[in-house]
């Protein structure tokens, strides 16, 4: 007769400690995104008025922690809590102290902060800075508030509630349509320990029913079908999401995304597609921010001269910096200087996208199989 498998070792206990230390600390934490959104509802209401109902908001009053102006969103929503704090007495004794625990509600500046996840690890957690959000919260009428009108404050610190200095990796979404508040929001000078800085494109939009992205085209190249949008930084929080590393040569070659970029009507300006381009902005824009703290003003009063000079071919030495800033200009810096500039972060991409998209995002090669 033949003998059963045991299906757990349960001989564990009794190895030495230094053995089961060992072990605990061998397992890795999951890649997570963390960044701050706004409620929904609350964000269509105002931004559509005809999306959404009052009823969400009346369930949000019935509930004390559905009363935030912002949360702490956690994805994959799976992996909100690292399973070794809650596997055993001795492994959370041994990993909490590798966690920084939140407050459930943090207050400040007469606004209201939600933490979606309990545990928050410095060093592989990826805090994204979605949209340079108002600082004084989403209006919930459907009418605009008066006073986020032409409001002169700076936008919502990305990162209020955390402790800067500790950020080690970055993750910057699609500029939505306000450069200065976007900025404002990551202020990069403030961010002294930074490790990597993740490219972040956000998945088809997830109201649509994953269909085909492709079909088969003359020769066997890929013909793209369907004009997909992006999803909106909002409904991150509404989806199960998955979290992809985007190679290098398939930001270069992949048509989906070059020609086909995700993209929503809202976005700023084409000019920083595709995504190549896009990460090429952005390091543009942070190497003038951490030299003069004005850059992003200047960049925006000289959007279509400054876009212009990014993305041409020219790489002549004498090629003037439009931006009206100190170091910019007549005898300024090159160029070359702008776009070979090594930044001590490592810079890489990634797709959070609905798991529903999985199975097609593997048909068109941007998923490993």
């Amino acid at each position: 007769m033949m003998e059963e498998t045991a299906a757990e070792f349960t001989l564990f206990s009794r190895l030495p400690a230094e053995l089961r230390f060992k072990i605990w600390e061998s397992v890795p934490r999951p890649t997570r995104v963390i960044g701050i959104l706004p409620p929904a509802a609350r964000w269509y209401r105002h931004h559509y008025r005809a999306i959404g109902t009052r009823t969400s908001a009346v369930v949000e009053e019935k509930d004390p922690l559905q009363r935030y102006n912002y949360r702490y969103i956690v994805q994959p929503k799976k992996h909100a809590i690292f399973p070794l704090l809650h596997a055993c007495r001795e492994a959370r004794d041994l990993w909490k102290p590798h966690f920084f625990q939140p407050s459930r509600l943090y207050h400040a500046s007469n606004i209201t902060i939600r933490f979606d996840t309990p545990f928050i690890s410095y060093d592989t957690d990826i805090f994204a800075v979605f949209d340079g959000w108002p600082p004084n919260g989403i209006p919930s009428d459907v009418f605009l508030d008066p006073r986020l009108a032409d409001n002169g404050d700076q936008s919502l610190d990305g990162f209020i509630a955390l402790d800067r200095s500790r950020i080690r990796n970055l993750a910057l979404c699609e500029i939505p349509g306000d450069l200065t508040g976007f900025a404002n929001a990551i202020s990069i000078r403030q961010l002294p320990n930074l490790q990597t800085l993740t490219i972040m494109a956000l998945g088809p939009d997830e109201k649509r029913k994953p269909e085909s992205l492709a079909s088969e085209g003359s020769g066997g190249d890929i013909a793209y079908s369907l004009p997909v949008l992006e999803m909106l930084a909002v409904d991150v929080q509404r989806i199960a999401a998955d979290i992809h590393d985007i190679p290098p040569e398939l930001v270069l070659n992949s048509p989906f995304l070059t020609d086909a970029r995700l993209r929503h009507p809202i976005a700023l300006s084409p000019s920083i597609r595709p995504l190549i381009r896009y990460k090429t902005f952005v390091l543009s824009l942070l190497w003038h921010e951490l030299r003069e703290p004005n850059a992003v003003g200047a960049i925006t009063e000289s959007w279509w001269e400054y876009t212009e000079y990014l993305f041409s071919n020219r790489m002549d030495d004498d090629e003037e910096c439009p931006l009206n800033l100190p170091g910019c200009g007549v005898h300024g810096h090159t160029k070359r200087e702008l776009l070979e500039w090594a930044p001590k972060f490592e810079v890489n991409y990634k797709l959070l996208c609905a798991t529903e998209w999985r199975d097609e995002l593997k048909n068109i090669g941007i998923v490993k199989p």
